[in-house]
């Protein structure tokens, strides 16, 4: 029979690296957000700045999106990893009222 092994440190690594590459993701949004920002008082082009705040719209959209369904995978994981230690417990009680 074939040997059940969980890897419950995996799991959180996961799960903490899912949550802080995603928190970097954002802060490098924000930081282009900031010098697209402050290139304002010297775009010309009315046609690009309008084009730049609806690709930015959009893109603002899809990462909102994005977010919700990371941390979606997040709690999946995290329920994941939290539902396996408790099942491995219960079994490893059980065999130990035999």
């Amino acid at each position: 029979m074939a040997q059940i092994e969980y890897n419950f440190a995996s799991l959180g690594d996961l799960s903490g690296n899912l949550q802080s590459e995603f928190g970097r993701l954002s802060d490098l949004a924000d930081e282009l957000k900031r010098q697209v920002h402050s290139l304002d008082s010297v775009w010309t082009s009315t046609t690009a700045k309008a084009a730049y705040e609806q690709a930015q719209a959009n893109w603002d959209r899809i990462f909102l999106q994005s977010r919700d369904q990371l941390s979606g995978l997040h709690r999946g994981v995290q329920n994941a990893s939290n539902t396996m230690s408790e099942l491995d417990g219960a079994i490893g009680r059980g065999f130990g009222s035999i």
